[in-house]
Parts: structure tokens; sequence; C-alpha cells
């Protein structure tokens, strides 16, 4: 039997890799395990969303995705070959206003050299042949070259796909449907004169067709096949008349380096947690990839339960903490799988699609800012917010145009060089103590900002964030510019409390120590 490890990861896929990422950052010892004996060497899931763009700001590491990526700041739809109009998704309010073009296999590597750096490597050749759980403790049998092994740990993560072995062996039931119409997806290398840092999708009654740019003349292509029998294999003659048809001569493709088939399943475990077993990623939930949403929601997961597992192996919180994880991932991921099989079928199967289609681009040219955001900030995955989440304390006292309990906060440009997110680049929760205008209530502020790091000890950072330099303390957040307190709508003394995914566990204007302290006990915080 090998050494007993705190928790073991299945699956080295973008979520179980970030999820060791964000464990190795947090020092959290772990082993992380593939059946497979080399990353994913395909381009698969291409799409990076803002949202995740901004978690691997976190780990101080997404300049390297971002110079290995392709930024596309708009998508055009056309109908039967002419353009509807242009969505833009620039205007969302972060530091990353674009949908990033990046196959999976650059994701894997750039998270497998960071995890490289940290002296942890990915076990491979390693196949998951069964889990048990007793006494809270779980045993993992796994095979490598017909050899057994075991493995004993404390928390187990399956990040190991859509017919992942830990949610059939821990008989998690995965409900949901099957879509009948088959699709295609391939890489090519195109010359065309078409925008080469947007994305164009091509509707036509029955049939959908998407190139998104990989950057280098490279593009993703994607379409349903609209064939009355299923096809296992393609022939490169077939995919290029196939985009010479449905985009309209807008492309000439000059090779297809990849080409696969494949049918969309909507699908959602019924619990993403079972005992100290949990689900992330594609084993806890599936669905059509239009929109881009499953890998990062994948990853989201991971960077949600990562740092609340740290919190309690590292005995700062109860276990009760990790109950919070179904609880607030369940229902985003859930509206995600609806969202996206509704417009799929829809796409599909609705025969008033094409009039709803142009309705749609009619407000989108008239400018209808609520339906630009709302798209914009849903495709982006900036707009998810955790409603009834048993950590979030939503009785605020601020503002109700300042933002609000369950959100993600804002990432302020507070001037030319640095942004709020920059003060969220550590592992503990971080608090903003506002002192409002002036700095009358100083002595107040710097004794509640003294008893904060000393009660919650490694826990927390403390910044005051003041428009005026203050010298009594060095966790000091200058706002010269009041480009904060702009954003924030506030005038008054408040504190926020912002967890480590940037998400507003508290606010208020209430600065009474046991009214803070309450947040905490949400936590299940041993202090």
């Amino acid at each position: 039997m090998d050494k007993h490890i705190p928790v073991l990861i299945v699956g080295a896929g973008p979520t179980g890799l970030l999820l060791a990422a964000e464990l190795s950052r947090r020092g959290v010892s772990f082993r992380i395990i593939d059946k497979k004996p080399e990353r994913t060497l395909a381009s698969n899931a291409t799409w990076m969303q803002t949202r995740t763009l901004e978690l691997l700001d976190q780990l101080g590491i997404v300049t390297r995705f971002l110079k290995a990526g392709h930024p596309c700041h708009a998508i055009n739809l056309y109908l039967a070959g002419k353009i509807l109009t242009t969505l833009p998704i620039d205007q969302i309010d972060s530091t990353y206003p674009y949908i990033l073009m990046l196959p999976q296999s650059h994701t894997e590597r750039l998270l497998i050299d960071y995890l490289n750096e940290a002296k942890v490597h990915v076990e491979r050749s390693l196949e998951l042949i069964d889990v048990q759980q007793e006494n809270g403790i779980v045993t993992a049998r796994v095979k490598s070259k017909g050899i057994m092994q075991t493995m004993t740990c404390d928390w187990l993560i399956g990040c190991d796909g859509a017919n992942s072995v830990v949610r059939q062996k821990c008989k998690i039931v995965f409900p949901g449907e099957d879509i009948t119409e088959q699709f295609m997806v391939a890489d090519g290398k195109i010359d065309s004169f078409m925008s080469k840092d947007e994305i164009h999708v091509f509707f036509d009654e029955g049939t959908v067709f998407a190139a998104s740019p990989l950057g280098m003349n490279k593009y993703r292509l994607a379409a349903n096949i609209h064939q009355s029998h299923p096809r296992q294999n393609f022939y490169e003659k077939e995919v290029v008349e196939m985009v010479q048809e449905r985009g309209y001569g807008s492309y000439y493709v000059s090779d297809i380096s990849w080409v696969s088939p494949f049918w969309i399943h909507g699908k959602i475990a019924e619990q993403m947690s079972q005992g100290s077993v949990f689900l992330a990623g594609d084993a806890a939930h599936i669905h059509a990839p239009l929109g881009g949403q499953g890998m990062n929601a994948g990853m989201q997961d991971a960077f949600n339960l990562a740092w609340k597992l740290a919190l309690v192996i590292k005995g700062k919180a109860k276990a009760a903490l990790l109950e919070s994880y179904h609880a607030e991932r369940y229902p985003v991921v859930k509206e995600i799988v609806a969202q996206a099989e509704s417009f799929t079928k829809m796409v599909l199967f609705d025969p008033s699609f094409l009039t709803k289609l142009r309705e749609f681009s009619d407000k989108i040219i008239e400018g209808d800012k609520p339906l630009i955001e709302h798209v914009s900030t849903m495709l982006s995955q900036i707009g998810i917010e955790y409603h009834k989440s048993p950590l979030i304390q939503y009785e605020n006292a601020v503002s109700s145009a300042s933002p609000q309990p369950g959100a993600r906060v804002p990432d302020v440009k507070i001037n030319k060089s640095t942004r709020l997110y920059h003060y969220f680049r550590h592992a503990e929760h971080t608090v903003l103590l506002f002192m409002g205008d002036g700095v009358d209530n100083l002595e107040e502020m710097i004794t509640l900002q003294q008893w904060l790091v000393k009660t919650y000890s490694g826990l927390i950072k403390v910044y005051l964030v003041s428009k005026e330099e203050i010298k009594e303390t060095e966790d000091l957040i200058v706002d010269s510019e009041n480009a904060i307190f702009t954003h924030f709508k506030l005038e008054k003394p408040a504190v926020y409390i912002i967890r480590p995914d940037t998400y507003i566990g508290y606010c208020s204007s209430n600065l009474e120590k046991s009214a803070i302290g309450k947040y905490f006990t949400r936590l299940s915080v041993t202090i």
C-alpha cells in the first residue's frame, strides 16, 4: 500500500490540472494521476473565457496563456451567407474583455509546466479501477501495466471526464439526455478575407457552422452534420467542401490537420460530492459546446473547491465548509447545461429559429445595451453569482448600486499600472476597509485592521482603502484617482470581505467586530 496522502486527483485535464495548481500554491500535498500515457495532443476545447483568465491571474500565470493564445473581440452572425450583426464582447467590465482562443493541448501544457516548476508531476498510465470509502478514509485501487496498486487518501477528486470511473463507482446518478444530431469539429489552415480576431458563425435552415481563428491562419471549425445517418470518419475533402459551402466562399482551406465527429449530451450529476469524494468538470456536467462554456465551468469548479479544501486540510476550517461546494456550483452548472441545451435545440429543431435570430440581431444593431451586456456577461462567465450560498452573508447595508454579496468583485483599474486584482494575488481572503471621505475615522479603522489581522491570522489579508496616503499602515490601497470609490459607489466607511476566488462574501457599512465575525462563523473557521 502506498503512503497515505491528503488528496488524490483523478484526471489530468484542464480541471484536474488547475485543481492541482491551486492546491500546490496553497501548500497542500496531493497526487494527480491519469490513465493516459501523455497529455491531450488534440485541440479539443479552445475557448477560454474572461472569468477563467481572471482566475489564472490569481495564480500569477495568466501572461503565459495570453502569449500562447489568440484573442477574439466579437462574434459575427450570418444568415444565408449575409452578415446579420456583430455581437461585441470587448465591452465587459474586465481586464480581459475577449475570448482567448487556445487549444486544450496548450492549456494543459502550460498548467503542467507550472506544476513541474513546483516539483509536482502527473503520474500517467495509472488507471482507477475502484473507489471505496470507510471511516473517513478513501481507498483507491489503480492499475499500471497490469499491476494493481492501492492508494489511501482523505479526499478524492474525480476530474476524469464524462465517463468518470469515480462517479460510476460512487453510484452517483448522471441524468440527462442526448441530442440526436451529430456534429463535427476540425482544425484547419485557412486563407480568408474575414476578420482574424473575431469569431464567425453561419446559420442556415437546419445547419450551423462556426469558424474561430486560432492565429497564424489556423482555425477551429465546427458544424452539425445534418445527415440522416451517423458517421464515424470524415475525409478531408468533405470537410473542405462543407466549409466552402456553409461559409459561402469566405474561406479557402489549405489543410485539415485534425477532424473528429461527436454527439451532444446534456447531463449533470445529482450530487457533486459524496462523503469525501468530489466531482468536478466533465465528471459532474457535460453539455453542448456552443458558447465555449464547458472547460471553463470545470476549471471554476476546481478553483471553488481548492481554497476550501486547503482551509480544511490545514485545520483552519471545519469539514462542514466543503458542503458549500455542491451548494454553490450545482446551481451554476445546472443553468449552464440548461442554457446550452435550450439554445442547441432551438438552432437545430425550432422552425421559428431564423425569425428569432433576425429579431435578436435587430436588437443588437439598435444598441440594446441590456441585451448586449446579458449575452456578453453570460458568455464570459463574469456574471456568475452564488445565490443562496450557505457561505455568503447577504444581509448588507451598502448601497444597492454597490457590488453585492455573492457577486464577483470588479477588477477596477486604479491607475495606469495598478488594478484592484493585483491585491488579491495571495491564497487568503482579502478584507477591504473603505475609509470613506477623509480620514476622520482613521484611528477606528487602524484598530479594526489590527484586530482582524490578529484574530484571523493566516486566513485574511486586510487593506485600508483610502483616497489619501496613510503612514500608520503598510497595508494600504491608495485610490488617489477615486476609481475604486466611484466603481463601488461608496461615500461612507464600509467593509468588504473578498473570498480567494474573488467573490464577495460580505459587505456592510456596519464596522462592528461582531458583525464581521459572523461571516467567518459561516466559514466554519477555527480560530
